[in-house]
Order: C-alpha cells, then structure tokens, then sequence
C-alpha cells in the first residue's frame, strides 16, 4: 500500500523542522554576504554621451532625416567596437601610462548604449577601477570622433558629457546576492526538512505498522520520560523496603537494590543475614 502525505502533514514537519530550515536560511545570508564582500571584484562605471551631426545638415529638419540619423547610431555602434577603433585606443591608453590592456579587455569593457528615439548615445565602460573606466570611455570617445569622420559622412561629433570617475560600484549587487543566498538557504532548509523525513523509517503510530505494513500489534509500549521513571523507581524502592524488618539496613545495602522491574525481591544472601539476626 503506497503511503500518501497530506498538505497539513507536510505543514506540521515544516512547523516542527522550523529551528533547522531558519538555520539553514541564516547560514545562506551569512555565505552571501561573504562571497559578495570578500570573493567577488567590485565593478565600476564611467560614460560618456555624444551626438554626431551629419555633413548635409541644413537649417530644414524634418521627420526623415532624424530617422536617417537614428538608422547611422548603429553604424557607429559597430564602429567604436571596431578593431581600428580599439586598437588606436589601446595604444593611446598605453602611451598614458595604463599598463597591461589588451584589446580583448577593451572590447568587453567597452559598451555603446543609446535612449529610444534619441539621437544622443553613450559610450560605457566598466572596470575594476573607477579611474581607469573613465579614462577608457573617454579615450575610446576621442578615437571614434576622429575615425567616424574619416569613415562616415558625419561632419561633427559633439561631446553632451565627459566621462568622470565614479567611485560607487555597480556590481555586485549586495541586496540582490544576500535576498539570492536568503531563498537558497530556506529551499535548502526545507528539503533538509523533507529528505530528513522521507528517509525516516521509524515507526510512529499504530497505522503505519497496521495499514503499511498489514501486520498485526500485539502489544504497545508505552514512553516514559526520564523523570518520571525515576519517580517510579523511588515509589517501588520503598514499597520494597519494609520498616520493621529493614531498619538497621546499611545505606550500602540500600544504594544496591535493583528496582528496575516491578516484583523484584530483596538479594537472597542480605535476606538470609537478617534471618541469622
């Protein structure tokens, strides 16, 4: 016979399990935070913003030519990611005293991000280092303004705003990682809890041994706390013991009487000893 567990069961293991599943949570916020604070790099973010006006601009601006200037923001999207854009960049970054770049590093730092419907986009990188993600966003910006006129029919490149240095970090997110490391230690808690009991194979009831197993009880042994077998042991203990008859029992003779079973008699050899007196 297969054995079913209902909602209100699976309730009452989370209720009774609650100490290790809250530990199990705790444990989960405290290995976050640490991976967060002590394992991962800290990651900064500079940009810049730009916007390219074309060589046939005139005074008549009308809905096609901004179309048409939208259209060129992804070319030159493509372009600052170019190997001619990165390498002249890479050099640049290296005369200035910026060690160790290499033009893969520039590539996947490097990011151009535009707003919808906007002629103005940014130029982003983001390093290990809030100075040296400014001087690259700001290098790369130089090297395409100078490569986007050679290249395009744009006739100025207009810079909104320098990258500066900013010193806040952008990943890892702290608040993100520690609610993560939260729900990983409850779900982990509770399958602790689950497993625990799916692996338990302790007989606990009367209808498990019955309906489970189809086997009959021929008896039940009740549980007993501590305490109270030991008030049972003091109660037979002077049942046992009979005034008139034990009176001059040495404390000896009475710290070895064995009271453990109900209707046990005195040692035969302390017997015949008071039968001599």
């Amino acid at each position: 016979m297969e054995e079913t567990v209902s909602l209100d069961e699976i309730f009452q293991l989370l209720k009774k399990k609650w100490a290790l599943i809250v530990s199990m949570m705790i444990l989960g916020i405290i290995t976050s935070t640490a991976i967060t604070l002590f394992l991962m790099t800290p990651k900064y973010s500079s940009e810049t913003q730009l916007i390219v006006q074309t060589k046939n601009a005139d005074a008549n601006i009308n809905t096609d030519k901004i179309n048409s200037n939208l259209l060129l923001i992804n070319t030159y999207k493509d372009l600052i990611k170019s190997q001619s854009v990165i390498e002249k960049a890479k050099d640049k970054l290296e005369k200035s005293g910026m060690a160790n770049i290499t033009e893969d590093y520039l590539t996947s730092a490097v990011s151009v991000e535009q707003n919808q419907n906007s002629q103005l986009f940014s130029i982003k990188a983001v390093t290990n280092d809030p100075t040296e993600s400014a001087a690259v966003a700001n290098t790369v910006s130089e090297v395409f303004q100078e490569e986007a006129v050679k290249m395009t029919e744009t006739s100025k490149i207009s810079v909104a705003s320098k990258a500066t240095p900013n010193n806040k970090a952008v990943s890892p997110n702290k608040k993100v990682n520690i609610a993560i490391g939260a729900v990983l230690g409850l779900i982990v808690g509770v399958m602790f809890a689950l497993l625990g009991e799916l692996l338990n194979r302790t007989v606990r009831s009367e209808e498990f041994v019955t309906d489970t197993l189809g086997l009959p009880i021929l008896g039940v042994l009740p549980l007993v706390a501590e305490r109270e077998m030991s008030e049972i042991r003091k109660l037979q203990k002077n049942a046992l013991v009979n005034e008139d008859l034990f009176l001059d029992v040495s404390n000896v003779y009475e710290n070895s009487l064995h009271t453990e079973i109900d209707g046990l008699d005195l040692d035969l050899r302390m017997t015949e000893q008071f039968e001599e007196r």
